[in-house]
């Protein structure tokens, strides 16, 4: 109304500013300019027409303005009213207005669920629409609105008894300086259900926690008093709840060695410090006792922005006993296989060692550390070590279900001992598990035996000295393929000749035949003339071997040692000599199975004399 009022008073004002200034001006121009009073009198009734010509533009353009400018405020309300109500329809949103009684939006309605017919309502209509027992809220609600102008939200639920879900709406109004009442009305339902599911999930997990008997649930303040304390916290550490409640941490559950650290990771981490972490710990009961727990914290801020520690702790003395049991079985188990004399091993389907116990070190002379990872056939002789690569390989295919064997070990010291191999397959993961028995001893014994026996066997055929003698070296170096044998005889001039020598070089067999037993002029001319055994453990640097130094690199020689054999007046017969591919020294083992074979010898020769 006031618009219209004002745009009538414009286009007025406009008119008659317009008509004055036209009038005088326009009178005064035409009696400054004409004095014919004809013509001026012709010339005002062209001036009127021109008027009323010019003010009818005027006019027509005002209100053409005027027009315009009220349908884009009309096209402007419309689409804001459009906006409005999409924007109502979206959130679920009514309005409405009270002058007496209710004037409901036709959203407002619908969420009501009234037809339109109901538009105007009053108060007792609008409460017998609500649950009864959200009604008195309600009407304390209103009475502050009306009395008070308090501003009113509150939530309530529509009365539908044929329905199983509850609509639940929130009614909002507000008393406005010129007296009039305006509202909204909402529908809460979908939020009202994540309430209630929210709820009910918390308290489902407060069960939980009351109720699991091994996860101890503690929460503690700022300085560490008790605040929170599950029955499963009594159950694990002894004190109930009424003497928890208001005690600190320290007090209840924390041995006295470890408090003043706990107290000060707790403070540093309230003071935004790094947070506790979780771990297993030993925590104190109330009569003393020691209980270990997996123990994790949090830190979490209440209502009032206060910080609050929560512990979670799982017991695990059970846990922890069976630990205990299982770790003094694990000792006596490894007690038990560090005490076997056969080395334990386990391969993985290519043969690389993953496990081996400590006989092994003993018997290779190499540490269980150092060997992990690599394969067996490292520690082998090289020819047993393709045999053995051939029969992992037949596991592999699925030809043999396992491998047993005799084959040499290549120890640290380089010396060869027979063992005897035997694995099998784990069909679960492919791993070979076995052991490795030491029979260098009886092999060594057999191989004496029937060296024995063939010597025997030779002699009373009457074999040729030399044959014996050879048959005797091969024997020797068929147990240690490391040795290459001599055997030289010692004639009646005290020269030593070679009787037997199957894998030296030609020519370094001719430069020794015939050297005279003295002293310092190689290992078997020096043994032969002391009756001592000799070692030269590196040819290059030995002083003896300076007549014989280049012949003997040249061979691929590079150490020696000789031991004489004697009749049983203890007179020097020959010597043994045992030559090597590289500088080293021989075992007590070699040395002892060569003199076995020194006795073979000297039967042999005093046989044949006789």
């Amino acid at each position: 109304m006031r618009s219209d009022l004002t745009a009538s008073l414009r286009l007025t004002g406009a008119y008659i500013l317009f008509s004055s200034v036209w009038i005088f001006a326009s009178d005064y121009l035409l009696l400054a300019v004409v004095s014919d009073s004809e013509l001026s009198l012709q010339l005002q009734t062209f001036k009127g027409m021109l008027f009323v010509l010019l003010s009818s533009l005027l006019i027509f353009y005002l209100n053409h303005r005027d027009r315009r400018a009220q349908r884009e405020l009309l096209n402007a309300l419309t689409r804001n009213s459009r906006l409005l109500q999409q924007t109502q329809r979206n959130a679920a949103l009514g309005s409405w207005e009270y002058d007496g009684l209710f004037h409901w939006s036709a959203e407002a309605l619908q969420l009501l669920g009234r037809d339109p017919g109901s538009e105007c309502s009053g108060v007792e209509q609008l409460l017998s629409w609500l649950y009864p027992a959200e009604r008195p809220a309600l009407q304390r609600a209103w009475q502050a609105l009306l009395e008070q102008h308090k501003p009113m939200a509150i939530s309530a639920r529509l009365h539908q008894p044929q329905q199983h879900q509850a609509t639940w709406l929130m009614l909002r109004g507000e008393a406005h300086t010129n007296g009039q009442i305006l509202g909204t009305v909402q529908d809460i339902s979908s939020q009202k259900r994540d309430e209630n599911a929210l709820r009910e999930s918390e308290q489902r997990f407060r069960q939980l926690f009351e109720q699991t008997p091994r996860i101890a649930v503690q929460g503690y303040d700022r300085e560490r008093r008790v605040i929170y304390w599950n029955q499963a916290s009594t159950q694990l550490y002894g004190y109930s709840l009424q003497e928890a409640m208001g005690r600190r941490l320290e007090e209840l559950i924390i041995p006295p060695a470890a408090r003043n650290q706990v107290i000060s990771a707790i403070n540093h981490w309230l003071l935004g410090g790094p947070p506790i972490a979780a771990a297993e710990l030993p925590l104190q009961r109330k009569d003393g006792s020691t209980v270990w727990v997996y123990s994790t914290h949090s830190m979490l801020r209440n209502s009032r922005d206060q910080q609050e520690l929560y512990c979670i702790d799982i017991d695990l003395s059970k846990q922890q006993q069976i630990n205990l049991e299982l770790q003094a079985s694990e000792a006596r188990y490894r007690e038990l296989i560090e005490q076997l004399s056969d080395v334990l091993v386990l391969t993985d389907a290519s043969g690389h060692l993953d496990f081996l116990n400590q006989a092994w070190e003993k018997l290779s002379g190499y540490a269980c550390y150092e060997c992990l990872g690599r394969p067996l056939t490292q520690f082998l002789d090289s020819a047993d070590a393709a045999r053995f690569n051939q029969q992992i390989r037949a596991i592999g295919n699925g030809q043999q279900a396992g491998l047993r064997g005799e084959f040499r070990l290549l120890t640290r010291q380089g010396q060869l001992r027979w063992v005897d191999i035997q694995l099998s397959c784990n069909p679960s993961n492919s791993m070979l598990n076995g052991s490795l028995h030491d029979i260098h001893d009886r092999h060594q014994g057999q191989q004496l035996q029937q060296a024995r026996n063939a010597v025997l066997d030779e002699l009373l055929a009457r074999r040729p000295l030399a044959h014996i003698l050879d048959g005797i070296s091969r024997r020797l170096e068929d147990l240690n393929p490391h040795m290459q044998v001599s055997i030289m005889l010692l004639d009646g001039q005290q020269c030593l000749h070679l009787a037997a020598a199957p894998s030296l070089p030609e020519s370094y067999r001719q430069a020794i035949d015939g050297l005279p037993a003295q002293l310092e002029l190689g290992p078997c001319a020096h043994a032969a003339c002391s009756g001592e055994m000799m070692i030269a453990e590196n040819l290059e640097t030995h002083p003896y071997w300076q007549a014989f130094r280049t012949q003997a690199l040249t061979a691929g020689l590079h150490a020696c040692w000789s031991l004489p054999f004697k009749d049983n007046n203890a007179r020097v017969l020959g010597t043994f000599g045992i030559y090597y591919e590289q500088p080293m020294r021989p075992s007590q083992a070699d040395i002892a199975l060569v003199a076995e074979f020194t006795h073979l010898a000297s039967l042999a020769v005093q046989q044949l004399q006789r």
